[in-house]
């Protein structure tokens, strides 16, 4: 079945990144504009949620309903408070801020699992604050007097663009590379170990050389892998994927723009798929066969 995807926001300036499903409607930053906007499908319409956040990218919804932003130009995870504020989490590793967090999730526990994109200067952000020495999943979690605390978690990773939870928070998906400077993408798996800590790395599936990697990612309720990767430069194209847990590509369907940013499930049931892309875009395929999976 083809999935027939619709423009309902936009486009903005610049590319959109980040969705997030509250529940009502779906939350999506425009990255370049430093807005989060909420779409709401019975309206139609999007409103602005947040203001001035910093070139938020990846967004995430905890259970208690905590809004968290991977913050591109302040090289830092925020959490957006209901009363309009922003609360900062911990920004340092060894007295290193972020390179450029890209993306967040929060499991079960309230640790938010970060994708920390860049090895080396980014081209946003403080660059007054030293840059890590590499490019890591990182993960924040509370400390005993509640407060943050910032924690390495991959050490064999070049550059991640997204992560991603399995349904029972055993298996760490890491999508891995950038093709723009020249990487080999991969879809790496982790063994997330009882202790919090993680098992050895293992590839799940890897890209031709020069084709555009994993940039977003979300789960479906049969433990698939609903992925957006790919671009015009060359490849297959920009292009959305459905990925077994065994790394088994069983679907692929056309993206609605070039460079797919992010993709996640939404709308009552979680029935329809929403899709970032460079092209400020915010995209919507209903009924597409498969219904998200909400933690």
């Amino acid at each position: 079945m083809d999935w027939k995807f619709h423009l309902v926001a936009g486009p903005y300036k610049g590319r959109t990144g980040g969705l997030a499903w509250d529940g009502a409607a779906m939350l999506f930053s425009a990255v370049q504009e430093e807005r989060i906007l909420r779409f709401d499908p019975g309206t139609g319409m999007a409103d602005v949620f947040r203001k001035v956040t910093g070139r938020t990218n990846g967004i995430a919804i905890a259970a208690d309903g905590g809004v968290f932003g991977a913050q591109e130009g302040g090289r830092r995870v925020v959490q957006f408070l209901k009363d309009g504020s922003t609360a900062p989490t911990c920004e340092l590793l060894g007295g290193k801020h972020h390179n450029q967090p890209t993306e967040v999730i929060v499991d079960s526990r309230g640790r938010v699992w970060i994708a920390d994109a860049w090895n080396g200067t980014p081209p946003y952000g403080p660059p007054v604050y030293p840059f890590l020495d590499h490019a890591s999943v990182l993960r924040l979690e509370r400390e005993r007097r509640h407060a943050w605390k910032l924690k390495r978690m991959t050490r064999d990773t070049v550059g991640p663009r997204s992560v991603l939870l399995s349904a029972d928070e055993t298996t760490l998906y890491v999508a891995d590379g950038d093709a723009e400077r020249g990487d080999q993408c991969h879809l790496l798996t982790y063994l997330v170990k009882p202790d919090g800590g993680l098992g050895s790395c293992k590839v799940l599936l890897a890209f031709a050389p020069a084709e555009r990697g994993i940039e977003g990612m979300c789960l479906d309720r049969e433990s698939n892998i609903v992925a957006c990767a790919g671009w015009k430069k060359g490849g297959l194209g920009p292009m959305v994927y459905v990925i077994s847990a065994s790394g088994t590509v069983l679907e692929a369907h056309p993206a609605p723009a070039d460079m797919p940013m992010r993709c996640a499930f939404g709308d009552a049931g979680l029935t329809s798929l929403y899709l970032t892309a460079g092209d400020g875009g915010l995209y919507r395929a209903k009924d597409i066969g498969r219904r998200g999976f909400r933690r």
